[in-house]
């Protein structure tokens, strides 16, 4: 739990390896107190995409609590310039490590973050991991995937990316602020919950459950319930 003048934020998160995958390549990290939160979703060869996913949410991370007192100083579109520049280093950082090893060659991830900012909020992402917002019973996606739909003979229509974190040496990431406003509740997840769980199923979970603790569960197991073909992780944040 963070506090400031005007609010007090909760956060949880969730990952579950799902029910087919034999390894679990989502990453996500919820700094609370810097009011800053990630989520990545790996890909690449076997535990590329684990590294990958990995060396983008810590690198994030660290550059934000390291610059977390000036971003909060700055005003929202300086804080917005802050967080694209600081994905694209993050993109440049894991290009390089791709390059290091030939077992990592190619190897990538999404990335999406939320920042509540002392004059809004920002979200950034690169990829199809999604940033929602549940505001006044309803829920809202704030993030258009960086993907096509790609229609295949055998398995009928798959989502291809065209975006990701370090797969090309430089990254254009998609950055938007929006109004900050009391009882909002900001979910961040993988593709392993928006392909097994409908908007709408999400949206009901989050009007019935009582807690995000309680609410991040249900969708984790609705997901699996419905096959869990993915990973499935997620980080719901709530404005009190």
């Amino acid at each position: 739990m963070s506090q400031t003048k005007t609010y007090e934020l909760y956060a949880y998160g969730l990952s579950d390896i799902g029910c087919v995958r034999k390894n679990n390549e989502d990453v996500w990290r919820a700094l609370v107190d810097e009011r800053f939160f990630v989520l990545a979703d790996g890909m690449g060869g076997y535990k590329a995409g684990e590294v990958a996913a990995r060396e983008a949410v810590d690198a994030l991370s660290t550059l934000f609590k390291q610059a977390f007192h000036k971003v909060d100083a700055m005003n929202l579109e300086e804080a917005k310039y802050f967080i694209k520049r600081s994905v694209q280093e993050v993109n440049t950082l894991v290009h390089l490590r791709a390059r290091a090893r030939h077992d990592w060659k190619g190897m990538g991830t999404t990335l999406c973050c939320l920042q509540l900012h002392s004059q809004g909020v920002i979200c950034s992402h690169v990829g199809d991991s999604r940033i929602y917002l549940y505001r006044k019973q309803r829920l809202t996606q704030l993030t258009r995937d960086h993907s096509l739909a790609k229609k295949q003979s055998t398995e009928g229509c798959r989502h291809v990316i065209t975006k990701a974190i370090g797969t090309e040496p430089k990254v254009t990431p998609s950055v938007k602020a929006l109004d900050l406003k009391l009882n909002d509740i900001y979910l961040l997840c993988s593709d392993g919950l928006t392909d097994m769980v409908s908007k709408e199923t999400i949206e009901l979970i989050l009007q019935n459950e009582e807690t995000i603790e309680l609410a991040a569960h249900a969708l984790v197991s609705e997901a699996k319930r419905a096959g869990g073909y993915d990973n499935v992780s997620l980080v719901l944040v709530q404005v009190r």
